[in-house]
């Protein structure tokens, strides 16, 4: 078993573990196009992290993060504008609403809750759903955070679904994430923002 960086012919295997993964979630539904130029943009960001675990040279599960939360998003989709155009112009013709939904969720907040982004993020994290239960997704934050504590950071955060979620919520509660607060993403999702402290 190795954990190492996604290199560009990496890129197919994490769509297929996200699609897996994450089969009825809202960037699921954008298609195989969008998460390739998703992940790809992240595997490029000087303030981003995209590694995978593998065995025998299979993908069991990938961790995509940031460094840096606040405004994260809206940047990654500025420097690769030209690739989110053309995916985007697909989506239109096929789901237009789901355009505004993205950009209706590129902050994800509560307006009620002092919140300056001023930590890392953890963006996705997913294991192949034949490799569940073997401890792939602990090895996966454990790296994460060894790797962010290189970069100087002292806090992680990520959002999670509020409702019918308690394996999900069990998970990241006993690896040391609490509730940072609730919020609603568009339309009507109730999310919860986790956080845990690394230092």
């Amino acid at each position: 078993m190795e954990i190492r960086k996604i290199l560009e012919t990496d890129l197919s295997a994490v769509v297929t573990v996200h699609k897996n993964s994450f089969k009825d979630f809202f960037l699921t539904k954008l298609g195989d196009g969008f998460l390739f130029v998703y992940y790809d943009s992240i595997r490029k960001n000087d303030n981003a992290l995209l590694f995978g675990v593998f065995d025998n040279k299979e993908l069991c599960g990938f961790c995509a993060a940031t460094t840096f939360s606040r405004g994260f998003n809206k940047k990654l989709i500025k420097n690769n504008l030209l690739s989110f155009f053309l995916v985007g112009i697909r989506i239109l013709f096929i789901n237009p609403i789901s355009l505004f939904r993205l950009y209706k969720n590129l902050s994800k907040n509560n307006p009620n809750v002092v919140d300056d982004g001023e930590y890392a993020e953890l963006l996705s994290i997913g294991v192949s759903v034949n490799r569940q239960g073997e401890g792939f997704g602990k090895k996966l934050l454990f790296e994460l955070e060894h790797e962010l504590k290189l970069k100087g950071c002292n806090k992680v955060a990520l959002t999670t679904d509020y409702n019918n979620n308690n394996k999900t919520l069990d998970f990241y509660n006993g690896m040391g994430y609490s509730v940072f607060y609730e919020f609603l993403a568009f339309p009507n999702r109730k999310m919860y923002k986790l956080i845990k402290y690394i230092d």
